[in-house]
């Protein structure tokens, strides 16, 4: 019997897939996702199609499925995937059942005037309760023994959102989200439990309490936050370090960074840093178990094989209208729109590659020969080709690519101012020179017209504004950011200067290739930014498998 598994803020499902990736000797799934809760319209598509995907045999999902994710444009999709209701009404309920939009409640928070901004009363947080108990335990048709999986919006603790707001405020809802998660904990007493945040969670502090070692004494024993469930205790684990000893039957750690997961460590082609938790129900025994470490996985090797496409063009800064004013003072900006073209594009390269021969000694490598002619444009939600992977651990090939997929989905560029086309190509030829990427003062050192137009450029803040990523090593950490305006995550193929696509990014988080993100490609970006990466879950699912 397959292990059931709960889901919530499930995001796209990047937990729900590894777990869901770990197949017996007979072919079955060894866990088996009965609920997933998401609150995001456009990820729950994702959600729901992919449960869609997993109500069939390892790579025997219909052809119907595989002309959807064909399509080369996201909105075509939509009636392509009505049309598996009809044909496909079983498996479809099944994913509709699984795949649950709904919003975890959280106490109403108001604004300085004193208006309602968002969260539910009282009332309603008793109702919605009510609803998702309903739900869990309709999933888990009496099954008592199941996972529990999740990731509590992590905004608040995060390093970045701390500094905008200056520091964490103990009336913003998302410090207490992970209550949601005790709740349910304190409720239906699964046997395992995996708990997912950012590393800033580790410092963070509400009221000069430490949030990680409240945390975790509340996961603990949830009977302390909620006493009427009479909720067993639990051991809360780390996944990579055995403990130092123990205290009255619970693990003791020296440090709350022996819960950080450094994923390059473990064969994830990323830098990307996390507090992952592992709660085992007090009548169980300790994990035998640890994550074993793999060599690293270069971006190269996962992406270097792609289908090449070039930047789109949207539009051109010109200059400052002095008589009109942005709300901060500054003057407004005068931008010519542009119509994106091949022919545009090369043009536009072209003057800049003259400036670059011009401006130093950067190597052009051969850019200013070439015409520069990209054949598969600025790509499409849909690239044909063949093979799109031969380095890297053949375990991650495996693990990317589908024998029914002759391409690649969610594989367009995005559309770039053409001065910032001018910092991405510089950026990918310094990289090529200096085997580093260049910051802001690399920029401004090299010619002004590098200079971005930042309000935080002269006070030393962000300056890795524009990076590029280096070919010969894991990526820096894909985050929700991505999907704003790409200048963190440009590719380092100065013929290319663009930033990542979708699945450039969903590769770096090892999402398989057959994974289909619905929505904008806005949404998809955020989507991809906010998930765990499926390839880590599926290794942490070998441990929990071993506990169960």
């Amino acid at each position: 019997m397959a292990i059931p598994v709960i889901d919530i803020f499930a995001g796209p499902g990047g937990l729900g897939e590894g777990f869901s990736s770990q197949f017996d000797e007979q072919g079955n799934r060894v866990f088996d996702i009965k609920l997933s809760i998401e609150k995001d319209a456009q990820a729950h598509e994702t959600l729901r199609l992919r449960s869609f995907f997993r109500q069939f045999p390892k790579f025997k999902a219909p052809d119907e499925y595989y002309e959807i994710v064909r399509q080369k444009n996201w909105k075509s999709r939509k009636t392509l995937i009505d049309g598996l209701k009809k044909t496909f009404k079983k498996e479809w309920e099944i994913a509709e059942n699984e795949a649950w939009h709904y919003e975890l409640p959280y106490p109403e928070e108001y604004d300085k005037k004193g208006i309602r901004k968002g969260g539910y009363t009282e009332s309603e947080i008793n109702l919605r309760h009510d609803e998702i108990d309903n739900r869990i335990q309709k999933a888990l048709a009496g099954k008592n023994d199941f996972l529990l999986i999740g990731g509590p919006p992590c905004q608040a603790y995060s390093l970045a959102g701390r500094s905008r707001n200056q520091g964490i405020r103990k009336e913003d809802h998302r410090v207490h989200l992970y209550k949601e998660y005790l709740r349910i904990i304190a409720k239906h007493h699964p046997a395992v439990f995996v708990m997912e945040n950012v590393k800033g969670l580790l410092s963070s502090e509400v009221d000069g309490i430490k949030m990680f070692n409240l945390i975790r004494e509340d996961l603990s024993n949830p009977n302390s936050v909620y006493p009427d469930f009479e909720s067993p205790k639990y051991k809360v684990y780390s996944f990579t370090t055995p403990p130092e000893s123990f205290e009255n039957g619970k693990p003791v750690y020296n440090s709350g960074t022996d819960f950080l997961i450094r994923s390059e460590k473990y064969g994830i082609p990323q830098m990307r840093h996390r507090v992952i938790l592992l709660g085992i129900r007090e009548d169980l025994d300790h994990p035998k178990k640890y994550l074993k470490t793999k060599d690293p996985v270069t971006l190269k090797a996962i992406i270097g094989q792609l289908p090449k496409i070039r930047s789109g063009i949207n539009r051109q800064f010109n200059d400052y209208d002095p008589s009109e004013q942005y709300a901060n003072g500054k003057p407004k900006r005068l931008y010519t729109n542009l119509i994106d073209s091949n022919e545009l594009w090369q043009a536009v390269v072209k003057k800049q590659v003259q400036k670059l021969k011009t401006w130093g000694d950067l190597p052009l490598n051969g850019l200013d020969k070439s015409t520069l002619k990209i054949e598969n444009g600025i790509g499409s939600e849909f690239v044909q080709c063949a093979s799109t992977i031969d380095e890297g651990p053949s375990e991650l090939r495996k693990w990317f690519l589908d024998p029914k997929l002759d391409g690649v989905p969610n594989h367009e560029s995005r559309s770039h101012l053409t001065q910032d086309l001018m910092r991405y190509m510089f950026a990918g030829l310094y990289l090529k020179k200096h085997n580093e990427f260049p910051r802001l003062k690399d920029y401004a050192d090299h010619h002004t017209d590098l200079i971005p137009d930042h309000a935080n450029f002269k006070s030393g803040k962000f300056t890795d504004r524009f990076r590029v990523q280096v070919a010969d090593k894991p990526a820096t950490t894909v985050t929700s950011h991505i999907s704003k305006d790409g200048h963190y995550f440009i590719h380092y193929d100065p013929e290319q200067c663009r930033s990542l696509t979708v699945r450039e990014a969903a590769r770096i988080q090892t999402f398989p290739d057959n994974y289909l993100f619905c929505g904008s490609r806005t949404a998809q970006y955020h989507q991809v930014g906010n998930a765990v990466p499926p390839y880590l879950a599926y290794q942490i699912s070998l441990i929990v498998k071993s506990i169960f």
